[in-house]
C-alpha cells in the first residue's frame, strides 16, 4: 500500500498559528519533509520542530533561478524523493509557510505527485497577509470591497495591478520592493499602505506608513504591504 502526501501550511511563522489539523496531521506522517531555499531557508522547520521527535526528516531544495529549467528540475527532483518514500508505505507531510495554495513552491510538488496517481492532501494555514491584517487591527476587505493580492515581482505589470479597485496585498515582492512603494507613493497611497515585517515571527516590525517604512535601517525578505482603498 502506498503512503499519502500531506501539503500542511504552518501558518506565518508564530508556532501558535499552526491548526489543531495540521499539528495532527503532522504527528502521523511518519516522514516529513521541509523546505528549503536561499529565502525560505528552515523557517517552516522551525515552526513544527517541537512535534518532529522520532521522526525521519528531508529537505527538498527548491532553486530559486531566473531560469525556469532549473527551478522545473528541482521540483522534478523534490518530487521524486518524496515519491521514493510513498513507495515504501510511510505517509509524508511537507510542511510550508503560510498556506499551501497561496504562493507556494509546494503546489508543484503537489502536482507532480497527484499526477502520477498518488494519494494527496492539503491542509491549509494562516496566510501571513491575514496575521499582518490582525495585527494592524485593520479589515482586508468589508461591504462590497474586492480585495487583490498582487505578486511585486519584477515579471508581474505592477503599474496595471495598482489600478484595480478595492484594496490590494502586495507580497513576494523581493527586492523590487522598493520601486512598488515609489509607484504607490506616486499615486498618493502612502499613508493607505502600511507594511509587515517578519509578521508573527521573532522581530515583527510594523510601519503605519511607507515614509515610516522607508526611514528603518532594517529591511527583510518577509515583507508585505497592505493598500487601503481611498475612502
Amino acid at each position: 500500500m502506498k503512503g499519502k502526501l500531506y501539503g500542511i501550511g504552518t501558518g506565518p511563522g508564530d508556532p501558535e498559528l499552526l491548526t489543531i489539523k495540521a499539528v495532527k496531521t503532522i504527528q502521523k506522517c511518519g516522514v516529513v519533509a521541509t523546505p528549503k531555499s536561499n529565502s525560505e531557508g528552515g523557517a517552516a522547520f522551525g515552526i513544527v520542530e517541537e512535534y518532529l521527535e522520532g521522526k525521519k526528516r528531508i529537505e527538498c531544495f527548491f532553486s530559486m533561478d531566473r531560469d525556469i529549467n532549473k527551478r522545473k528540475e528541482a521540483r522534478l527532483k523534490a518530487a521524486g524523493e518524496i515519491i521514493g518514500i510513498l513507495d515504501t508505505g510511510e505517509d509524508v507531510g511537507f510542511v510550508t509557510l503560510g498556506d499551501p495554495t497561496t504562493y507556494s513552491t509546494y503546489m508543484y510538488v503537489h502536482m507532480i505527485v497527484a499526477n502520477a496517481g498518488y494519494e494527496t492532501e492539503i491542509i491549509p494555514g494562516v496566510t501571513s497577509f491575514s496575521a499582518a491584517a490582525a495585527a494592524f487591527g485593520i479589515a482586508l476587505c468589508e461591504d462590497q470591497q474586492i480585495l487583490s493580492i498582487i505578486p511585486g515581482r519584477h515579471t508581474v505589470d505592477i503599474g496595471q495591478a495598482l489600478e484595480f479597485p478595492g484594496n490590494k496585498v502586495l507580497m513576494k515582492s523581493g527586492a523590487n520592493l522598493d520601486n512598488v512603494l515609489e509607484m504607490l507613493k506616486e499615486r498618493g497611497l502612502s499613508a493607505n499602505t502600511k507594511i509587515a515585517s517578519r509578521v508573527a515571527m521573532d522581530g515583527q516590525r510594523l510601519y503605519e506608513s511607507i515614509e515610516e517604512y522607508e526611514a528603518s535601517p532594517q529591511k527583510e525578505y518577509f515583507t508585505l504591504a497592505i493598500v487601503k482603498e481611498n475612502a
